[in-house]
């Protein structure tokens, strides 16, 4: 928007008291005609002469006869010049807002710059981008909003609200499927927040409402300035900052509705599971007539038959599901002047999952100060937070299992632990109640307190220069416990004096963060140049100490004392780890006319993580941009409006690794006294020559702006290579360790990212746009050679199917080829290398069958805006993978003897071979043997998606904000998950289930 002023009166006076100089009066207003405290009035070449307006936005400035003209500068406005002339009574100066759109800046956390003079690649998105698409968590937002952001689906822990994340951006940097060797995500990206490093935990529990922009670096030349941490990418998030002016209340309310999403299940009823048990051999042999012949058997059937015929058809599945709610509420209070600004702000969220005895409890407050005086400006934020965790001890899988012709309750209404009693030639067999164990009083709770204070100084001697320092101290406690009752069903045929256990695990992290950093900038004619140097030192500690006790009497009381003791062979464990960073970086930036842009960065990093031998390591970028639409030959019109090609090559590296990866690890022998004192041996060697990983990257990009800038397109084609990788590699028993970390082979990605949008519709009052993003990756490995062939071999005796060879896919799936079931005999078939058909299963013939990584993925919507109403729906799509049916190879084949008692996929009763000539699925109905992998398991896995659903008001000018003093106001509902559309069933959600969600958000100052 550009600036206004009004030609306005002004009065001229002599000072008695300042000799030669001339008194002006007046007031600075917003463009609602608002008073504005905390304006800066000065002139040119003042030297330091200047007031600030006060609270009702007057001021008073004495200056030289000779000034013709005032200054008026305030934050967050556009500078305002107006010239002295003519006789009026009051100067008055309109500022308007300097509305300079935060798709127009990329802040990296270290410096911030123009995106027309940026040559990496990045996207930026503000509050109510994010708020579009959901108002509980941020980072759902980014994935349904940004192609490169990628967070992958846990099968495992469905909606769980305190499940970690397993998140990158543009495809993963090291080896898929043995994430467990690390002990970290080598995957994740670096996480910044105002300008300090941060985890993905803080990022996840930040309130959305907190938000003013997050900022995703994908490119060497966006990343590099991070150096060894940043070849994951970055993600760089801004909170908002106190304005000045009168004290302002801020209150944002989030409320939330959540419910099971079960219609992926497909379990059998009592009637159908009582028919598969019987045609699966469960009763034992069947006579001519058909019925069971051993009696026990036979009775045991008629038994459950006649419950059944009863009418007894229990649903387990509700059982341990609630409807979970969900608030958060988010006060801000902040005010003061040009020279001083605070801001308070406390956080409030409480979110219930869908699973019984599932939360996550928030609470959060913050203290935000800026000072500034002549030419130095500081700022100090300081973060508490305390969050309670708790998660259920009964797995929803618990439940599923459980066998519908089972009653819940006894006659008398009471849960019993033991619901049926079998006899086997192994042994009795117990068939135990969920229900009971959910009942008892065992729980696993976990409790986090963070302090976390960022002070930052700023000194600019000149209008061009800039010396910034930072440092940030984070200060943490984590206490977890769990207790097991000691009459839970896991312990039913235990010692007595064994039932029952605790646990406790205490954890003392402390880290900080210092920065110093020179940056200048500044135009010479056509010429623009930027530049910024600085070092950084960092320092992480972590003190982890965790006990086990076993042997409880009474689940009243948990308390360790009332145990009988350690586990046999236990004792009290303890880790101490430490990780320290030291780094010196540069970036350059030159622009000719805005129109040739380089970029150059330049760091060097330090690290304990890496070999002795191998402390430090240097990485790079170089970046080019062309803005065309900036040259001389290129002129103005409505038909092309921007467009600028980037390219740029790096090799930024990666550091989130074990602290210890490169250290020998000792474990100290105490079980037997030793007259040379205390002996130690070694578990892990460590490797002084490890080498730094990096990743070499490639990017090639398109920016374009059409039709009056109503069409939008965004284009990225990378090329990332990461040589070496880094892995703990087994070594024989007889050496007397077992793992030594060494540098590993390498993988590449290749990718290629759309984002896209265009406005039908555009007025003062209307906007139509729709949108629609797209990202195609392949990721390759290569110089591995026959290095990590113990996890093939592992993969094969485990029936998985990940490999890791030279040329394959990181994400393909190995399986032997399946023809199919044989109809005369019901047995399968499957196909060898050479084409040739058996009925053996052999590990040797396996090959690729499929691949879960998709050919294209992303999302598409449409948003709606008319006279303050909108609209958004957002819908995210899959297609071109494949995916394991988990539930095929677990639920209807590969039942065993044991497994069959327990309820299964409907599936294994219709779909599998029961008679010769009988054309089906799924091999013999009462073959319980195990079902080798093959490729009739894997299948195409398109999905669609209705992520996002929301309807919304906003408005700041209806007198009724003015009655109840209040100067803006909105207002959001959102249905989040409503449907989905898939080519495959598979039970989603195993340990705790997906859900579906409706949510609203509030909003409203004063």
């Amino acid at each position: 928007m550009c600036l206004a002023a009004e030609n306005h009166n002004y009065q001229k006076t002599k000072d008695v008291n300042n000799e030669g100089k001339i008194t002006y009066q007046g007031v600075v207003v917003d463009d609602t005609d608002m008073p504005l405290p905390g304006v800066n009035v000065t002139f040119k070449n003042a030297k330091g002469v200047g007031v600030v307006t006060d609270l009702d936005g007057k001021f008073s400035i004495a200056i030289p006869e000779n000034v013709r003209s005032l200054i008026f500068s305030y934050v967050g406005m556009k500078t305002q010049t107006i010239n002295l002339s003519g006789n009026r009574d009051n100067i008055k100066v309109r500022l308007e807002p300097d509305v300079v759109s935060l798709q127009e800046t990329v802040i990296t956390g270290i410096y911030t710059r123009k995106v027309e003079s940026f040559t990496g690649s990045m996207a930026t998105y503000s509050e109510k981008d994010l708020k579009i698409i959901g108002n509980q968590n941020v980072l759902q937002s980014l994935k349904a909003l940004d192609p490169s952001f990628i967070i992958l689906e846990n099968n495992l822990a469905g909606s769980d609200p305190n499940a970690t994340m397993n998140l990158n951006i543009g495809g993963s940097t090291n080896i898929v499927g043995l994430e467990t060797e690390y002990t970290t995500n080598p995957n994740q990206p670096l996480f910044i927040l105002d300008g300090f490093e941060t985890t993905l935990s803080t990022i996840t529990d930040l309130s959305m409402d907190r938000i003013a922009s997050i900022t995703i670096l994908k490119d060497a030349s966006s990343t590099a300035i991070y150096g060894a941490k940043a070849a994951n990418g970055v993600v760089v998030v801004e909170t908002k900052k106190p304005e000045a002016g009168r004290l302002r209340f801020n209150y944002n309310g989030n409320f939330g509705v959540e419910w099971a999403d079960l219609t992926d299940y497909n379990l059998m009823n009592s009637e159908e599971k009582l028919q598969y048990e019987k045609l699966a051999g469960y009763y034992g042999d069947l006579g001519e007539d058909g019925q069971i012949i051993d009696e026990y058997y036979r009775t045991l059937y008629n038994q459950r038959l006649l419950r059944s015929k009863q009418g007894l058809d229990s649903y387990w599945l509700n059982e341990p599901l609630r409807t979970g709610f969900t608030q958060s509420h988010n006060i801000f209070a902040e005010g003061g002047d040009a020279a001083f600004r605070y801001g308070i702000g406390m956080t409030y969220t409480n979110t219930q999952g869908v699973m019984k005895n599932s939360s996550r409890d928030i609470m959060n407050g913050n203290v935000q100060l800026t000072y500034r005086i002549d030419k130095f400006a500081f700022s100090n934020q300081t973060n508490i937070t305390n969050t309670g965790i708790e998660n259920p001890m009964v797995s929803f899988s618990s439940f599923a299992r459980t066998n519908p012709f089972y009653d819940k309750y006894n006659e008398y209404g009471e849960v019993e632990q033991v619901i049926e009693t079998i006899k086997s030639p192994s042994g009795t067999q117990y068939i135990t109640n969920p229900l009971w164990d959910l009942q008892q009083k065992s729980f696993d709770k976990t409790n986090q307190l963070a302090f976390t204070n960022n002070f930052q100084i700023e000194y600019r001697p000149l209008t061009e220069l800039r010396i910034r320092g930072k440092f940030g101290l984070t200060v943490g406690r984590s206490t977890a416990e769990k207790f097991q009752s000691p009459k839970m069903s896991t312990y039913l045929t235990t010692d007595q004096l064994k039932r029952g256990s605790y646990s406790e695990s205490n954890t003392k992290s402390s880290s900080y963060d210092g920065s110093l950093d020179v940056s200048y900038g500044k135009t010479f004619g056509d010429h623009t140049i930027n530049a910024i140097g600085g070092m950084q030192i960092s320092e992480s500690n972590t003190d982890l100490s965790q006990f086990s006790a076993i042997g409880y009497s009474s689940d009243l009381f948990s308390n360790p004392n009332f145990s009988n003791g350690y586990p046999d062979g236990g004792k009290p464990y303890s880790t101490i780890s430490k990780t320290r960073h030291a780094s010196y970086y540069a970036n350059f930036n030159y622009g000719y006319k805005l129109r040739y842009l380089v970029d150059l960065n330049l760091r060097t990093d330090g690290s304990s993580v890496y070999g002795v031998n191998n402390p430090f390591s240097t990485t790079w970028s170089f970046g080019l941009g062309w803005n065309i639409h900036n040259e001389a030959f290129f002129k103005p019109n409505d038909i092309l409006n921007y467009l600028k090609l980037r390219y740029s090559l790096g090799n930024p590296g990666n550091a989130n690794l074990n602290a210890k990866m490169a250290n020998s690890i000792y474990t100290y022998y105490t079980s037997y006294p030793n007259m040379f004192g205390l002996a130690a041996l070694i578990s892990t060697w460590g490797n002084s020559g490890l080498q730094w990983q990096r990743t070499n990257e490639q990017n090639f990009g398109i920016d374009v702006e059409m039709f009056d800038n109503r069409f939008k397109l965004s284009t990225d084609f990378f090329i990332k290579k990461t040589d070496p990788l880094l892995l703990n590699i087994d070594f024989p028993p007889s050496s007397g360790i077992s793992k030594v970390p060494m540098n590993v082979g390498a993988m590449k990605n290749r990718g290629v990212t759309f984002t896209t949008s265009y406005i039908l519709l555009r007025s003062n009052d209307l906007n139509w746009t729709i949108n629609a993003n797209l990202r195609h990756i392949k990721t390759t490995y290569y110089n591995i050679g026959d290095l990590l062939e113990k996890y093939n071999e592992q993969g094969r005796t485990n029936q998985t199917l990940i490999r890791y060879y030279d040329g394959a896919s990181s994400t393909a799936m190995y399986a032997v080829r399946s023809a199919g079931i044989d109809p005369m005999t019901g047995n399968e078939i499957f196909i060898k290398k050479d084409g040739s058909y058996t009925f053996k299963w052999d590990s040797a013939d396996e090959v690729v069958c499929g691949d879960t990584t998709p050919d294209i993925e992303g999302s598409f919507g449409t948003y709606l805006y008319w006279k303050g109403f909108s609209i958004n729906a957002t819908f995210t799509y899959r297609y071109g993978g494949q995916a394991f049916l988990s539930t095929l190879f677990n639920k209807v084949e590969n039942i065993s003897d044991v497994e069959v008692k327990y309820n299964q996929d409907k599936r294994a009763l219709y779909d599998r071979w029961q008679k010769p000539g009988d054309i089906a699925k799924f091999k013999r109905i009462d073959d319980t043997s195990q079902t080798n992998m093959s490729s009739r398991f894997i299948a195409d896995d398109n999905t669609l998606q209705l992520s996002s659903l929301s309807v919304g008001y906003e408005c700041t000018d209806v007198k009724w904000l003015k009655t109840i003093g209040a100067s803006a106001f909105n207002i959001r509902l959102y249905g989040n998950n409503l449907f989905r559309l898939s080519t495959i069933k598979e039970e989603r959600g195993i340990d705790y289930p997906f859900s579906r969600k409706i949510s609203a958000s509030i909003g409203i100052r004063f």
